[in-house]
Formats: structure tokens, C-alpha cells, sequence
């Protein structure tokens, strides 16, 4: 037959551990082969790809389409998970190859071929052209994994992995090391101008950056609480590099006199200062939000090269007219400095003066869940919570934010099916959402799920590696399942509590949730240093005297820990359901006053 050279999505997979089989059991080894044919072969033509042959333990495919080799991909690992019979990793590559002789060859065979051999166990590795061709195909995910030199292969090539229904997305430690080349710390711009007021809005702008460039799932950035720790100091880029563990800083400033702004930006690369971009921007106003488009998309384009049209629709900003976005940012400041009853005003009026404005309801709906998340009903409508939930999805329904967001109000409010589904839509617009992660992990632990409650608190630990919360709550799932690892995850916890209060000593979370760690690894005499501190400093805040509730009745000091109990719930702290399933309450169990208080709740 003559040759005919095409491009083509070329699909290789390969059976794990396969050759120590053959060793071992030679006749299951050839059973494996037989099941491993029946599996792939009829779901490759069902996807009208062309099963070409078998090399060893490997299967050689082609498909016409890369949409259609992905989502054959993607059923092939299914259904060998469900055969429980041996693991696959498989690897695709978009690339012009030549059809001979019912045998394809070619540079694009070669490299589907590597990339399938760095494949993870039961994973999908493609490269980038192929990532770039289901980029904007909503029901495929996909994650930036690293570069990576191929055998044979002149230039390095990019590696994205297939991201399928229920898998965690862990990552190896090779893995965390790559992603740190592509990690960033926006810093709090400078408020270069008179009046000292302008603070939100230079903290607005860094945060907006924040938030455009969370989006993208091949880049790690530092939560706003981190970097925001850096405000007013006056400390070397590298000292902060190494405090945040990243490689590149963004730092800018910000000049606002009436109408005018004068706002610059720098890249600088930690390990020698070195600027990789910077930008002056002289404009009115009411350029601000393509300001932070143009800012975020430098970055990201100056951090791991050109950007797809679905990672640069990621990135953007909603608009708004500019004497609504100054109350929305007004009011974020406030609902960060736990404000929440004045952030509630702010946003309100926002919402006034533009009714179309997404992110004013996502924030009014946040600060209405937090205050009945922590004080309860009496200052807080759980309904209004809904409702601006609602509508934030309505007028922005492509927004990870406002998913997470209504999925925690679900979650108050007990409705834990829905919570699931809206925390499932912001992890499908976003991989990248640790609110998501974080507060599903949540909701799994209020109704009882603490198995797949420690997956999801893993999977926020590992998005956001400098996040002590989720990963304190991931060692207390760990020693309710009985898990070797929960001392190890448990000090990792400890540790980045540790660090978190190195930049800001007063963290009342840091302080009291870590107590309960430090009690569980033996540091009763550190436990109570912590938990009194933050007693000291907010003995009136709900969370602190729901934390030190869980230590005085983990070390036994019933009648300490009931009092503590009733001052928060006389705060208004009302969550039965997580109570009902942490097992630091065990211990008050039986006793009539904590029988009593559990009635009282909802």
C-alpha cells in the first residue's frame, strides 16, 4: 500500500509493571494481554480511532480527531479500574506522521510513545498541542504537570495530565518541585498616593491579580493572607522567596489623584532579582480592569509562554462602573478583616449602584454565610445567603468563585447534595480552587464522609502548599480513618502553622485550630500557650472558644470544655453536624449539659 503522511492524535498505552509479571506468572501475564486487548480495542473503534497493533504490553492507536482520542483515553482507564486487573498509563500526541502498510512511524509516534512511559500509573498524559485542541472543550480537565526533555526529542515538551471524575490529583514530589518553577507571590502594591484612604484600592488591585491568575491551573499562587503579610516591610525578594517558597515576585505601586492612575509592575525572578517584565501603565480610571487583564496575561505569558484563548477568558475580570467597584473593593477589605456586618453595607450598596455586577453579590452572599457560620442567625440571613448566591451564578455562570461560594451556603444550611454538585462545578471551571477543595472537604466532614473529606483536604494542601488549615483538618480525617501517616501530616500541619504565625503572630486560627495538633502529638504544655493566647486576644470570637472547647475535652477537663461550649454557642456557633462526627468531643458525650447544648442546635 503506498504512504500517505497526515497529522493524526496518536495514542499509546502501556501496562504497569508488566515485564516483573512475566517473571513472576507467565501465564497471567498472557491473560492480562488477552483482557487488555478485549478492553481497549472495541472502546478505540467506538471512538473512531484505529487500533493499529500491539507492541508487547502496548497498544498503538490513531485517531483523527484529539477530542476523540482523549475521551477514549479517559474510558479505557475507566473500565481497567473497574476490571481491577492490572493498571495502564497512556500517553497522546497531536503530530504529522506517515500511514504505511497498516503501520504508522514518525516523530509523532515516538513522542506519544515517551510521554506515555513518564505517564503516571492509571493516568493520561498529553502534550501540549494536544491540551491546546481541548482546551476550550468544557467537560475534559486538564492540569499542567512540567516540561520535559524526551529521548530523541530536540526540544523539551510541555506535559499536561487528563484530569478524570472522582481522581484527587495528587502529586509526587518530583512533581512539586516542577510546579515551583511556575509559582508566584503577588505583593500588596504600593499606595503611592496623598491620601491614605486609596490603601483598599491599591490592595484591591493586587488581590483582583491574585484571583486572575488562580485561575490558571499550571501556575502556583500564594493565597492573599501570605502575601499580604509582606504589607510595609521592607525585606529583600529573595528573603521573601524563601519565606513563600516561590521563584518570581510581582510587585507594583499605585498613584491615584482623581481620575487618573498611574500604576507599574515588576517581575522579578527570587534566586537573583532579576526583573522579567515590568510595565508603567498611565491611564483614567475607568481603564483599571483591562489594566489587571494586561497585567495578569504578562505574567502568566512571562511565566510559562503563550496563552490559550480559554486561559486568557479565565483571567478576566467582570467590569463594573468604577463608583460601584470602589464600595465592592471597600467592602473586601472589610470582609478580610473580619468586618462582616460593615463588608455586608459595602457591598449592598455596590450592588445599588450596579444591579448586573457579579462579584458584589458573591461577596454580600459570603459575608451573610461567614456571620451565620460563626454568630449564628441572630446576625446573619442564611437566605439572603441563597439568594445573592443565586443571582452571582445568574449574571456570572462560568465563575469558580460563585460555585464555591454557593456551595458553602448549601452547606450551612444542611442541603449537602447541592453543596456537592456546585463544589464539583467550581473544580471542573477551576483545578485550581482551594476554596472549592477546602470547603467540600468540609461539608464531607460535617455529613460523615471522612475518607473522601481527607482527599479533598489533601488536594487543598497541595494547591495551596503554604495552607495550614487544610492540612491540620487532613491529619484529625487521617486518625478518625486510623491512618499510619496522620503524625507525619499532623507536624506537617503544625509546621506551616508555625510559619503562617512567623508573618502574622496573632492569627487567631493558627493559634487555636493548631492547638488540638500540638496536643494529639504529645505538646500539651505548647497546646495550652497557643489555645491561651488566642483567648487572650479574642475571647470573645466564636471559632477560638470552639478550638479550645476540643482541647480541654481531649485532655479531659470536662467541665472546662462544657463552659467553654456554652460561651460559644451563646456566640452563636451552631454546627451540630461537624460536632456530631469530631471525635474530640467524645469525651463529653454522655454528660446532660452537652446532650442539652446538642438539642439547641440546629
Amino acid at each position: 500500500m503506498p504512504s500517505a503522511r497526515q497529522l493524526a492524535a496518536i495514542l499509546f498505552t502501556d501496562i504497569v509493571g508488566y515485564t516483573v509479571l512475566m517473571g513472576e506468572d507467565e501465564q497471567k501475564a498472557f491473560e492480562f494481554l488477552r483482557k487488555n486487548r478485549q478492553i481497549q480495542k472495541p472502546i478505540i473503534e467506538e471512538f473512531n480511532g484505529k487500533f493499529i497493533k500491539e507492541l508487547g504490553d502496548g497498544i498503538l492507536a490513531s485517531f483523527n480527531t484529539v477530542s476523540d482520542a482523549v475521551h477514549a483515553a479517559v474510558k479505557i482507564q475507566e473500565s481497567c479500574k473497574l476490571a481491577k486487573d492490572f493498571q495502564l498509563r497512556i500517553g497522546i500526541h497531536l503530530g504529522e506522521v506517515i500511514f504505511e502498510n497498516n503501520d504508522v512511524f514518525g516523530d509523532g509516534v515516538n513522542i506519544a510513545s515517551r510521554i506515555q512511559a513518564i505517564a503516571t500509573p492509571g493516568g493520561i498524559y498529553i502534550s501540549e498541542p494536544v491540551h491546546n485542541n481541548i482546551s476550550n472543550k468544557k467537560e475534559i480537565t486538564t492540569r499542567f504537570v512540567r516540561k520535559e526533555n524526551l529521548k530523541n526529542v530536540k526540544e523539551a515538551v510541555r506535559i499536561y495530565e487528563v484530569i478524570m471524575a472522582g481522581d484527587s490529583g495528587s502529586i509526587t514530589e518530583n512533581e512539586r518541585k516542577d510546579i515551583l518553577q511556575n509559582s508566584i507571590a503577588v505583593l500588596p502594591f504600593a499606595n503611592m498616593s496623598n491620601d491614605p484612604e486609596q490603601e483598599y484600592f491599591c490592595d484591591g488591585m493586587s488581590e483582583e491579580i491574585i484571583n486572575a491568575l488562580a485561575q490558571l491551573s499550571n501556575l502556583r499562587v500564594i493565597a492573599r493572607t501570605s502575601a499580604f503579610s509582606f504589607k510595609g516591610k521592607n525585606l529583600d525578594v529573595r528573603e521573601i522567596g524563601k519565606t513563600l517558597d516561590v521563584k518570581t515576585l510581582l510587585e507594583g505601586s499605585v498613584r491615584k489623584a482623581g481620575n487618573n492612575l498611574r500604576i507599574t509592575t515588576k517581575l522579578v525572578k527570587v534566586s537573583d532579582g532579576s526583573h522579567l517584565w515590568s510595565n508603567r501603565y498611565d491611564r483614567v480610571l475607568e481603564d483599571v480592569f483591562s489594566i489587571q487583564e494586561n497585567i495578569a496575561e504578562n505574567v502568566a505569558t512571562a511565566l510559562h509562554g503563550v496563552l490559550t484563548n480559554k486561559e486568557k477568558e479565565a483571567i478576566r475580570r467582570p467590569e463594573t462602573i468604577i463608583e460601584a467597584y470602589e464600595y465592592f473593593l471597600r467592602g473586601r477589605q472589610l470582609f478580610h478583616q473580619l468586618g462582616l456586618k460593615e463588608a455586608r453595607k459595602l457591598f449592598e450598596k455596590a450592588i445599588e449602584l450596579d444591579p448586573g455586577y457579579a462579584p458584589a453579590y458573591a461577596g454580600l452572599a459570603d459575608a451573610h454565610s461567614w456571620l451565620y457560620e460563626w454568630e449564628g442567625g441572630k446576625d446573619a440571613d442564611l437566605e439572603a445567603a441563597e439568594k445573592n448566591s443565586q443571582k452571582a451564578l445568574f449574571l456570572a455562570p462560568n465563575s469558580s468563585e460563585s460555585h464555591s461560594s454557593r456551595g458553602f451556603v448549601f452547606t450551612l444550611s444542611k442541603r449537602y447534595d447541592e453543596a456537592e454538585q456546585e463544589f464539583k462545578e467550581a473544580i471542573r471551571l477551576n483545578i485550581n480552587s482551594y476554596d472549592a477543595y477546602y470547603y467540600y472537604g468540609r461539608s464531607c466532614f460535617a455529613r460523615g464522609q471522612i475518607q473522601q473529606s481527607a482527599e479533598l483536604f489533601r488536594k487543598a494542601s497541595e494547591v495551596r502548599r503554604e495552607d495550614f488549615q487544610s492540612m491540620l483538618l487532613l491529619g484529625q480525617s487521617l486518625r478518625i480513618l486510623g491512618k499510619e501517616e496522620t503524625r507525619e501530616i499532623t507536624i506537617e500541619g503544625i509546621n506551616r502553622a508555625k510559619k503562617q504565625l512567623e508573618l502574622n503572630p496573632t492569627d487567631r486560627r493558627a493559634l487555636s485550630l493548631t492547638s488540638g495538633s500540638l496536643f494529639e502529638i504529645g505538646e500539651r504544655e505548647e497546646a495550652y500557650k497557643w489555645i491561651n493566647k488566642a483567648l487572650d486576644l479574642y475571647p470573645e470570637d466564636a471559632g477560638v472558644l470552639i478550638n479550645a472547647t476540643c482541647l480541654f475535652a481531649k485532655d479531659g477537663n470536662k467541665e472546662k470544655a462544657l463552659s467553654t461550649l456554652e460561651l460559644a454557642v451563646g456566640k452563636g456557633y451552631g454546627k451540630k453536624d461537624w460536632i456530631e462526627h469530631d471525635p474530640d468531643y467524645d469525651s463529653l458525650r454522655n454528660e446532660p449539659r452537652f446532650k442539652a447544648l446538642l438539642d439547641k442546635l440546629q
